[in-house]
Formats: structure tokens, C-alpha cells, sequence
């Protein structure tokens, strides 16, 4: 059989009895045997455990009448995201052969849901600068797949897991995840638990996942975000399930802005075919002017992960330096210079430029612009420009990456990114399944996929 084209479409049929656990996990070791030694997202697979964890819920399948959500479900978690018991590196020398010895709290939650782990996939080091991993886009060997969740985006579309978790602290999961045709959705700051993730930049980094539907999307984030105490920016946050709704009566605004001038012709053309398609489905679509100051939240993004980056890493760096990649030892030493006033300044303007642009959101309901300047830069050497995400992860708003075609020049995919006001996910929710209900862009495969 060919793998379930969604998480979804594999729940219903384990949840039917008409697929085991284990015979849905072959279906994904034959997919990493086809495509990974052409994409090589994986830094380390568990095939074997994942097998003897399929085998024990192959025994529970039958005795249970509903399914927990992930039941079953073969997913992968990027290398800074601690798993005890298998080394997590971060992409670095100074971890190398780091075994943590507890899970951080969404590999936990996910083992309470009978999720299955494959393994481990590669990132830039310590979700940085430097060092990129040898992964190549899932439809192109010659083309980056973004990052730094290099490994779970290229993972998620050559078809090798059902989802993988990434991290963003600039734009590592919207754009990773438009260069590879999968979609995303980067939850508003907070909502699910950093505890025992490598850190980045502490008061930017988010956890998410990729996903082949925004209906999984739901599926997983209802599973992952809520309260956890170890996490002080989740404590306060309501829990707030998503559900699945058939409701169109939204205005989608599109952003203007100097800002997006960079946009390539073909990101902004699917973009506009996408809206066209929702607008066919009863959206209301309008354009929505900027509050000024885009740029200068993107400057003050770079110069506060720059400073949490170099205050995170000071003191290994004092001591170890040599073992960072040049160009993160540059960052840190560049990032160490910064003042507090420097870093006090970026952090009012994150605060002045938060209250603006909620102002953008009593013209429409959802804002939308490209989820990236336009298809995956060719080599592996760089990721691609994070410009389009700095601004809504530096206010961390959520957003949600779909697919919503290929280019016309290299036949790479095209993402369209959608954003909503604090807390409010499902508005994205709700937009996205509607889009993905009236198209199939989500449901492609590349070559190297079975």
C-alpha cells in the first residue's frame, strides 16, 4: 500500500482496525529507506525501538474503542529537543555524544499519547548560524531545505514520518516548511512548553510541528500546547483546544507594506491564486496597510536572538570557544558586545510595535503575505531568508504556513503564510482547512517519495 496521505487519513485507519501500529511503521521505514539517502534529514534513527514501542500498542489496539489522537503515529523530533536515552547534539561539537537523561516535556507528552519517535533530525547548529547539516529539499538534491529544522521539513516532504517537531526563533518553521510543500503552524508565543529544548533565544523561540494537513496541525497542537509548570511562559496561557469547523465568514487582509517589495513574482502569484481559491469559498479578502515599522521590528528580533544567543552560550564559549562553527563563534562574540540599553530599546520597540499592529486586525480577521521570498535557494550552504517570519515570531503572533503551489521556473514548491492576533489559532484553523478542502497542492508527492 502506499503510506496515508495524512496523520488523519492513518488515525481512521488504525482507529477502523484495518491497519496495525506496526504495519503503519513499516510504511514509513520503507519511505526512509527509499528517500534518505538522497534527503539524509535523519542525524540518528530508532527504527528498532520504534518497532518493540509499535509491537506493545499492536497488543492495546484492540482492547481500546477509541483511539487517543496520535495513537500509533510515526513522528520524528529535531536534535535540540532532549530525549532520554538518545544523544541530542544540537548540531554541535560541544554536544557531541550528549545523552539527556530526561525527556523534554513534549517528547513526554507525546509517549503518554502512544505517539511512535523514529528518531532524530538534523538542524543548523544549536538552531543557529553555522554549520548547516548535509539535508537537501525533499524535491530538489540541489536546493536547500531551509531551517534550522532542516531535517524535520525535508523528513515531513519526502513523506518520512506523519510529523515532526521543529523550533522557530527567526523563521525556522514557516519558511522550512513552504521550501518543502508541508504546512506548519507556529502557535502563539507560549503556547506549547520550551522545557528541556537547547534554547536559541529565550523569549523568541517557539515549538511547533510540520504536518502534511492543517487538520493534523489541529490534531498535534491539541495535543502538545497547555500549562506546564517548568515553562513559565505557558503558565498563564488558557488551554485552548482546536477544532475542525467549516466556517468561511472571515475578511483575510492582505499586507502591504514596502517591506514585502522583495516578494519574487511567483510566490506572490500562487499567493493570489490561493486567496482567489478562498474568496471562491466565501472568504472575504481586502488590503490591509502596515503599521509602520516593519523593519525596525526585524532589526530589533535579530539583535535580541543575537543577545540571548550570546548570553546562553558565554560561558562555554569563554571556555570552548573552538568548538563552535566560525560563523556561530562570530555571532556569540558580536552578540556579547550588546549592551543592556541596546537590548532594553529592542525590547520597546517589540512592545510598541505589538500595540500598532494589532491595530492591522480590526480591518480583517486574518493577515496574509508569502511565507518566503520564493522557492528554496539552490545548495545546501545557507537556509534562505527568514525576512517574511522575523516580524510575527518577534511578536509572537500565531501563523500558519500552507502549501499553495510550485513555481513555473524549477517546479520547487510555494508557500502562502497566514496570521492572526494573539490566541487566536484557530481563526488560522478554520482558513486553512477550508483552503485545503477546495485544493490538493498539500497532498503531493515528490519524486523521491513512495
Amino acid at each position: 500500500m502506499t503510506s496515508p496521505s495524512t496523520l488523519t487519513a492513518a488515525r481512521a485507519l488504525l482507529q477502523e482496525k484495518r491497519i496495525s501500529p506496526s504495519e503503519l511503521l513499516e510504511e514509513y521505514v520503507q519511505n526512509i529507506a527509499a528517500a534518505e539517502p538522497q534527503v539524509k534529514a535523519w542525524k540518528r534513527l530508532r527504527l528498532e525501538d520504534a518497532r518493540a514501542h509499535a509491537r506493545a500498542l499492536d497488543q492495546k489496539l484492540g482492547a481500546l474503542r477509541e483511539l487517543p489522537p496520535l495513537f500509533g503515529i510515526p513522528y520524528g523530533a529535531k536534535d535540540i529537543i532532549c530525549t532520554a536515552g538518545i544523544a541530542t547534539e544540537a548540531g554541535s561539537k560541544v554536544l557531541q555524544g550528549h545523552i539527556p537523561d530526561e525527556d523534554a516535556t513534549v517528547i513526554k507528552t507525546l509517549k503518554a499519547h502512544d505517539a511512535i519517535l523514529l528518531g532524530k533530525t538534523t538542524t543548523t547548529e544549536f538552531a543557529n548560524l553555522g554549520n548547516p547539516p548535509p539535508t537537501t529539499n525533499a524535491w530538489h538534491p540541489g536546493h536547500t531545505p531551509g531551517g534550522s529544522s532542516s531535517g524535520s521539513a525535508a523528513a515531513m516532504g519526502a513523506r518520512m514520518a506523519l510529523f515532526t517537531l521543529g523550533t522557530q526563533t527567526a523563521g525556522s518553521i514557516s519558511r522550512p516548511a513552504a521550501f518543502n510543500g508541508v504546512s506548519a503552524l507556529k502557535a502563539t508565543y507560549g503556547r506549547i512548553s520550551k522545557t528541556g529544548v537547547y534554547p536559541c533565544g529565550r523569549s523568541l523561540d517557539h515549538v511547533g510541528a510540520f504536518t502534511h494537513s492543517v487538520e493534523d496541525a489541529a490534531l498535534v497542537y491539541n495535543a502538545l500546547s497547555g500549562p506546564d509548570p517548568t515553562d513559565e511562559a505557558t503558565r498563564y496561557l488558557p488551554h485552548q483546544p482546536l477544532s475542525i469547523r467549516s466556517q468561511n465568514d472571515y475578511t483575510i487582509g492582505i499586507l502591504e507594506d514596502a517591506y514585502f517589495a522583495a516578494a519574487e513574482n511567483a510566490s506572490l502569484a500562487a499567493m493570489m491564486q490561493a486567496l482567489a481559491e478562498l474568496r471562491g469559498a466565501g472568504v472575504r479578502v481586502v488590503s490591509v496597510k502596515a503599521p509602520r515599522g516593519f523593519a525596525a521590528s526585524a532589526q530589533a528580533q535579530q539583535l535580541t536572538m543575537q543577545a540571548e544567543v550570546a548570553s546562553y552560550h558565554a560561558e562555554t564559549f569563554k571556555t570552548r570557544g573552538e568548538l563552535f562553527d566560525p560563523s556561530l563563534q562570530a555571532f556569540i562574540a558580536e552578540g556579547l558586545k550588546i549592551t543592556a540599553d541596546q537590548y532594553l530599546q529592542a525590547q520597546s520597540v517589540r512592545n510598541d510595535y505589538r500595540i500598532a499592529f494589532a491595530q492591522a486586525f480590526a480591518e480583517a480577521d486574518i493577515l496574509v503575505t508569502p511565507t518566503a521570498l520564493g522557492t528554496a535557494p539552490a545548495g545546501i550552504g545557507a537556509t534562505g531568508s527568514p525576512v517574511f517570519n522575523l516580524p510575527f515570531t518577534h511578536l509572537g503572533v500565531p501563523t500558519l504556513t500552507v502549501p499553495v503551489g510550485f513555481s513555473p521556473d524549477n517546479a520547487l514548491p510555494l508557500g502562502m503564510q497566514l496570521i492572526a492576533p494573539h490566541l487566536e489559532e484557530q481563526r488560522l484553523i478554520d482558513v486553512g482547512c477550508l483552503y485545503q478542502q477546495a485544493t490538493d497542492w498539500h497532498l503531493q508527492r515528490p519524486a523521491v517519495a513512495r
